[in-house]
């Protein structure tokens, strides 16, 4: 009992400790863009973690999402940057 709780802490603080991967080219535009539109309501997934064309589902989902809300994130120029990047760095 004793080791599963030491494991436990090991691992709770472990956890808690962790960087997120930095996403590629942090400084550009389009990462700035990126981290910035898509993290208003989120933190920013690692672009790796979908492929392109999941991405392009997933922004769709997240415009109608912030349309139910009432909100217009994304003009399409910014959308069009936003996927060129993910696609650029996706898996």
């Amino acid at each position: 009992m004793r080791r599963l709780l030491i494991l436990a802490m090991i691992l709770l603080f472990h956890g808690c400790t962790m960087r997120p991967t930095p996403i590629p080219e942090p400084s550009s535009t389009a990462a700035t863009l990126y981290r910035e539109k898509c993290g208003i309501c989120h933190a920013v997934p690692h672009p790796k973690r979908h492929t392109y064309e999941q991405w392009q589902h997933m922004m769709d989902v997240m415009e109608r999402h912030a349309r139910k809300g009432g909100m217009v994130l994304l003009t399409e120029e910014e959308k069009g940057v936003i996927l060129e990047y993910l696609k650029r760095h996706s898996r």
